[in-house]
């Protein structure tokens, strides 16, 4: 049968269509499964996108809005529309307008990755979040954590792409590409991500923050002149905890490293580097002697150094 045929043909070489934006290059086909879509999308895949979009207009017109393949017709149109700015109207009115149909979830992941794609970050993490809480069993799971991941990790976000990344590859099942593509994003976590919502205190804990000067022998004599030697009891007390802090970003380029410290400064506070894994450096802002004073200082820090902020503690 010719639908057959046309059907193979594009499982085989996948949807590219003409004329889309560079943004939806990247992404992974999602193809229709009626027939007639299918021509539509191949249509477009071999150059004939004007036709392809008569077609489906055509398609659109003839089925009622009440019909269960509707919201089908909608992402096919939205597939091969000419724009960009016609592909996000047409998948976000099956997210809106058919919310429990079987291409909602396809319809929001792809809104997700045109706005990966346009570098909108944070609208993709915020549409990823929206995938987990509205869709938890859809099949497209481990590919929403991907994209999600990508851009919670952009965003310096680590805790929550993390988070992600571990919940698509317990859901990915035998797609052994995929689960290879979240298995090679998670190296970049760390112990460290979850710093925020469950600090873990080292044992070895100095009274003084991390990178403040040894005081030199004559600072010690002089001091020693004027004030007396702790008393037995204070010497044997617990040292205080380690100062907290708050991480502004985790990154490599030297150039931008030196910018951060200099806008840390800037806003009044202590830039620390730290080193991180894979050669990352951690920038940090501080000190701060409670996790409280750090959480109430994020705003300031955010504002003037901007990414999203976490609190941390000390190494």
């Amino acid at each position: 049968m010719r639908h057959n045929r046309i059907g193979l043909f594009v499982l085989l070489v996948g949807v590219i269509a003409a004329a889309r934006p560079r943004a939806l290059a990247a992404q992974a086909p999602i193809l229709p499964a009626t027939p007639q879509l299918q021509e539509v999308v191949r249509l477009a895949q071999e150059g004939y996108g004007d036709s392809a979009r008569a077609v489906v207009a055509r398609i659109k017109i003839r089925t009622p809005t009440s019909d269960p393949i509707f919201p089908e017709v909608l992402f096919t149109a939205a597939t091969v529309a000419k724009t960009g700015e016609e592909m996000r109207a047409g998948f976000t009115q099956i997210v809106l307008d058919y919310p429990t149909s079987a291409w909602a979830d396809k319809a929001l992941l792809r809104l997700a990755q045109l706005d990966y794609g346009g570098g909108k970050y944070d609208g993709t993490i915020e549409k990823v979040r929206r995938f987990f809480t509205d869709y938890p069993t859809s099949g497209l799971l481990p590919a929403a954590a991907l994209w999600g991941a990508r851009a919670a990790f952009d965003r310096q976000q680590m805790q929550q792409a993390c988070d992600w990344l571990t919940r698509g590859i317990a859901a990915v099942g035998n797609d052994v590409e995929l689960k290879n593509q979240l298995v090679f994003a998670k190296q970049r976590c760390t112990l460290n991500p979850g710093a925020e919502f469950a600090p873990v205190v080292p044992e070895s804990l100095k009274a003084n923050p991390p990178g403040a000067p040894k005081p030199t022998v004559a600072a010690k004599d002089s001091q020693s002149t004027k004030a007396p030697p702790p008393s037995r009891s204070s010497a044997s007390a617990k040292p205080p905890a380690s100062p907290w802090r708050v991480q502004v970003a985790a990154i490599a380029d030297k150039g931008v490293i030196a910018r951060m410290v200099q806008k840390i400064e800037k806003a009044g506070f202590v830039a620390y580097k730290v080193p991180g894994p894979r050669g990352l450096t951690k920038i940090q802002a501080g000190p701060f002697a409670t996790r409280e004073k750090a959480k109430a200082a994020l705003p300031r820090i955010k504002a003037a150094v901007g990414g999203s902020p976490i609190v941390a503690q000390a190494p």
